[in-house]
């Protein structure tokens, strides 16, 4: 899955050229509307200069190669690294932080998220549309129960389309089930949180999520906890020493517990952990014994929609 990016990654670095010839390159749609973008005067290309040290000093660009000064002279490219990580950190906005006048710093982050009014159908499903989207890329899954109706009844319409946009800007595939849908991350480049992976906690993680998907109901913590004892004396000659000591189930539960609701598998209340559908993929089937020379038994896959 894709992660709390749509959840379930190794920093994917991409190369940004300040380049005269790729920058002035003009985009068919706005020179259908006679916009030009060619950054072609030295005082355009200073203002790009200037965003782009900025980006420079937050560590969102990484130096490589080249000068600006030549860029700016037109007489030369500049080469960046951009630290996506650094990137999905930053306040991103549709209004200017700049422009907000509250004071508290709820209200002032109230004032920057607020939604102008929808006073027509085409802005309120142009809002359902964005918020939909977002969800979609930020959510590691999206559980159609988590909608209201008119959010249900869009993506119901239209989730063909947005799931293919999706997929030609960003890569990421779409698993739709019965109860939701997971854009997957096949190259591991957008996910920020994976499951499973290596180390302690995280094999503790992925042996708890196989537990909760074969239970009914609600897990109590405690239980969990007695699990991981138990699971300790199988294989905790795989776990750092600190893990294996007395009282130390706990904290693992607790680490466990965040991931797997991070990523969408799990919900939990004060005491107990609720399993999600999600979680069914990580569901593993009885075991089947075979004598060696016997036919072998076809796959039997959980449903998990």
């Amino acid at each position: 899955m894709s992660g709390p990016r749509n959840g379930l990654g190794r920093p994917c670095q991409k190369m940004a050229r300040l380049s005269r010839e790729r920058v002035a390159a003009t985009n068919p749609r706005l020179a259908a509307t006679g916009i030009e973008f060619a950054l072609e005067r030295r005082d355009e290309r200073l203002d790009l200069a200037a965003v782009v040290r900025l980006l420079l000093g937050l560590d969102v660009l990484r130096w490589v190669a080249g000068e600006e000064e030549a860029y700016v002279s037109g007489a030369g490219d500049v080469l960046y690294d951009v630290e996506r990580r650094v990137l999905a950190g930053l306040l991103a906005s549709r209004r200017g932080p700049s422009t907000v006048h509250a004071e508290a710093f709820d209200d002032r982050l109230a004032e920057l998220v607020a939604e102008t009014a929808m006073d027509s159908d085409e802005l309120r499903f142009r809002a359902m549309r964005r918020s939909l989207t977002r969800r979609l890329l930020d959510d590691p899954v999206l559980y159609y129960d988590d909608l209201s109706d008119a959010e249900l009844g869009y993506l119901t319409r239209q989730r063909g389309f947005l799931t293919a946009r999706i997929t030609e800007l960003t890569g990421l595939v779409a698993e739709v089930r019965a109860e939701g849908i997971a854009m997957v991350d096949p190259e591991d480049d957008l996910t920020d949180l994976r499951m499973p992976e290596q180390g302690t906690y995280g094999h503790v993680t992925l042996l708890l999520a196989e537990h909760l998907a074969a239970a009914d109901g609600p897990v109590d913590l405690d239980e969990l906890a007695l699990r991981v004892r138990e699971l300790a004396s199988q294989h905790g000659g795989f776990w750092s020493k600190s893990a294996r000591e007395p009282g130390m189930e706990t904290e693992l539960v607790e680490q466990a517990v965040a991931r797997l609701a991070a990523l969408g598998l799990v919900s939990r209340t004060p005491y107990a952990v609720v399993v999600r559908p999600a979680l069914a993929r990580y569901a593993v089937g009885e075991t089947v014994i075979r004598e060696p020379g016997s036919a072998p038994v076809p796959p039997q896959r959980k449903a998990t929609s």
